[in-house]
């Protein structure tokens, strides 16, 4: 069967990508073809080429003359690269592309679509629902596989839309049980499921977790101030004759912080490039981020992905409480493994967590909770594809 998957795929954040991968190989392993409903944000896709798409060529003129005297951001440039091409290798995309159902082609070219995961049913910050709910969608069979609200509870304004838009599923699964309560609330099963890249990658963890591992600190952050937390990853990676990765959930926040003291703060972060134990990864595609994990022996983050792969790969990782109401709504995600490990997984900051792995200290999942969740979720998926 041909199955069409529908999710946040073009753009620069490396879980958002990669759940996608994950999905795709996870259906590709039941036996399927499987392609990438190519959707986008917006006309411009701007959420993947930042712009670059819509540039002529003064402006490339005047771009790379500013990277050549170091003014430039042409770390960003590489970046947006990278994730491009990793796009194009990696994920069986459709021909065409679309913002809107009504600019889609009648014709999709699957049998049914499979939408999820990540959080295609967030209402607000990720643009209009309805495209993820399938409103106006071509009337093809269709699951949800670990789709996400990102909420604890659903905005009563957007309740009949939801339930217009969860009538069309055939099937329904989330990846969190506050997305299940939301679904039960107005009158829909929904199961509970594992993200996809446990589905693709977390057979065999438990092994992986026993593994020899380089000395290296992996720290990758999607609200923390990199530029706050250098000095002591610096000391930590030298105390500790390692070396630190530190990457960025975008590729600019590391190296031109946004303020008014724009100047002062990038000739400090180019003098701590200098350090030879940090290295920021700001043009690291989604690739090397991934393969970061499979030899690192830490992991310190406040991204849901950076905890699955540190569990896929057997990374020591602590996970940092959220101090943003937005991304304390997301948080019980993590809660919920937290509840399944022995150990300060969540802790209250960057330097607490360096402090716990000074000391020693070391978290351990129970591998066979989460063989379980992984057999039930295959068995859901694959029970569920017509």
């Amino acid at each position: 069967m041909r199955i069409g998957i529908l999710t946040f795929h073009s753009q620069l954040n490396y879980g958002g990508v990669l759940q996608c991968w994950a999905l795709q190989t996870a259906l590709e392993k039941l036996g399927h073809e499987v392609v990438v409903i190519d959707r986008w944000h917006n006309p411009d896709n701007s959420l993947l080429e930042q712009g670059y798409n819509k540039w002529g060529w003064r402006q490339w003129i005047k771009f790379w003359i500013r990277s050549l005297l170091g003014l430039g951001d042409i770390n960003q440039w590489m970046r947006v690269r990278r994730t491009k091409r990793f796009l194009g290798e990696h994920l069986h995309r459709t021909p065409y592309h679309f913002v809107k159902w009504e600019d889609a082609p009648e014709d999709l070219g699957v049998d049914m679509l499979v939408v999820g995961s990540d959080q295609v049913w967030h209402c607000g910050d990720w643009g209009d629902p309805r495209v993820y709910l399938l409103e106006e969608a071509p009337k093809i069979p269709a699951i949800s596989y670990a789709a996400s609200f990102g909420l604890t509870e659903l905005p009563q304004d957007f309740v009949e839309l939801y339930k217009r838009g969860l009538s069309r599923f055939s099937a329904i699964s989330c990846r969190e049980k506050e997305g299940v309560d939301i679904c039960r609330k107005m009158g829909f099963e929904a199961a509970h499921v594992v993200d996809p890249t446990l589905l693709a990658w977390g057979d065999g963890a438990e092994e992986r977790s026993k593994e020899p591992k380089r000395r290296e600190l992996i720290c990758y952050f999607l609200s923390e101030n990199v530029a706050d937390c250098f000095d002591a990853l610096d000391a930590f990676a030298r105390n500790n004759d390692c070396k630190a990765k530190v990457f960025v959930g975008s590729a600019w926040s590391a190296a031109f912080p946004s303020n008014v003291r724009r100047t002062k703060n990038m000739l400090k972060t180019w003098k701590r490039r200098l350090s030879a134990h940090v290295e920021v990864m700001d043009v690291a595609g989604p690739e090397e981020f991934y393969r970061a994990f499979q030899t690192a022996r830490w992991v310190v983050s406040d991204s849901f992905h950076a905890l699955m792969f540190s569990i896929c790969n057997g990374c020591n990782v602590r996970m940092i409480r959220p101090s943003s109401d937005f991304r304390r709504n997301m948080f019980a995600r993590i809660e919920e493994f937290a509840a399944h490990a022995k150990g300060p997984l969540i802790v209250d900051s960057v330097r607490a967590a360096l402090e716990s792995f000074a000391k020693g200290e070391s978290v351990d999942f129970d591998y066979g909770w989460i063989s379980e969740r992984r057999a039930e979720s295959k068995a859901w998926l694959t029970g569920n594809l017509i």
